[in-house]
């Protein structure tokens, strides 16, 4: 018989939950106190912080790691694509950093040729597979994982957006940037110039320094709107590119509404930003042992479709009803 002034003795298990759930919360001061103190070597690209950056350390700290308590991240900046970042590994590798964040292909190449055993995340690539990083989504090789945005396989939707937003016109244009081509939308675009019978005018840039020639020439080819290849390169002279394309009265299409900032007529495609954001999530199981293999690279659920009724205004365009009905956001 069980003695009255004794409780009854609980399977290990369910005592132990209970007095979890007894327990107080930690507030997030004694959380990033408790967490392991992590060095993280982060590639930035562009001369510049950027959106990228508030996000990933936004997600840092949403996973209990907050910068000048137990997290330092040492900024490196890549000024172009092509910039060659081998020393800058190197010193990663050196200071024995816990992870390496990168946002650009010719980045991670570079920090995989230094390192094969520190973790390695990107925040943003057009597609990991076909860009060479990984093999495989659901379980990466190496020491290689991030975010994987398929940029290839919306291009077809935004050059369809662009036409209905122009029922009038036939002639529209596809830039990309001559650092950082990316083929895999420039087939898609061509793919689409076909299905839709309108005639498209691929022209490559060198982003930001020949915007503005290259905006004049397709004035005057008549081109009634154009779409702007994804790259972070492009995302991050997006001010440049909207200012550049309102002074010569060019309605843009492009991949997200980040790029919306600068003066572009609307957007189909998620957010890039969130992917720095998910990112943290990834280094910081990686950094903690986490295998590799078992942090498959992302990619994006959710695309939204935005204009910007102030650039419509501006460039003196007229968006239907119909199309607005459509759009997820409207900007006025």
């Amino acid at each position: 018989m069980q003695r009255p002034d004794r409780q009854p003795r609980l399977p290990a298990r369910r005592a132990l939950l209970a007095a979890l759930a007894a327990a107080p919360a930690l507030p997030l001061h004694a959380q990033t106190l408790a967490a392991r103190p992590l060095r993280i070597g982060y590639i930035v690209n562009g001369p510049e912080r950027t959106i990228f950056e508030e996000k990933f350390e936004l997600g840092m700290r949403e996973n209990g790691y907050v910068v000048g308590r137990n997290l330092t991240i040492d900024y490196r900046h890549q000024l172009r694509p092509d910039h060659d970042l081998s020393d800058v590994m190197r010193s990663f590798v050196e200071a024995r950093v816990d992870a390496i964040v990168c946002s650009t292909r010719g980045g991670v190449l570079a920090a995989r040729a230094a390192t094969t055993t520190i973790p390695i995340v990107f925040g943003a690539t057009r597609d990991a597979i076909q860009d060479g990083l990984v093999q495989s989504l659901a379980r990466p090789e190496g020491n290689v994982t991030g975010q994987s945005f398929h940029a290839g396989e919306l291009t077809a939707k935004r050059i369809q957006l662009m036409r209905e937003a122009f029922p009038e016109a036939r002639r529209f244009a596809v830039i990309f940037n001559i650092y950082y081509p990316s083929q895999i939308q420039i087939d898609e675009a061509e793919r689409a110039q076909a299905a839709l019978g309108i005639e498209l005018v691929f022209q490559g840039i060198a982003v930001p320094e020949g915007l503005e020639d290259a905006f004049a020439d397709l004035r005057r080819r008549g081109i009634a709107a154009l779409f702007v290849v994804s790259d972070v390169s492009t995302i991050t002279s997006r001010v440049r590119l909207g200012e550049t394309a309102l002074r010569h009265r060019i309605p843009m299409v492009m991949s997200n509404k980040r790029y919306l900032t600068g003066g572009a007529l609307m957007s189909y495609g998620p957010d890039i930003s969130e992917g720095f954001r998910r990112a943290a999530r990834q280094v910081v199981r990686a950094a903690n042992g986490t295998p590799i293999s078992f942090l498959p690279v992302e990619n994006p659920t959710h695309f939204e479709f935005v204009i910007d009724l102030r650039a419509a205004r501006t460039l003196g365009v007229e968006i239907t009803q119909p199309m607005l009905a459509r759009a997820d956001d409207v900007i006025e």
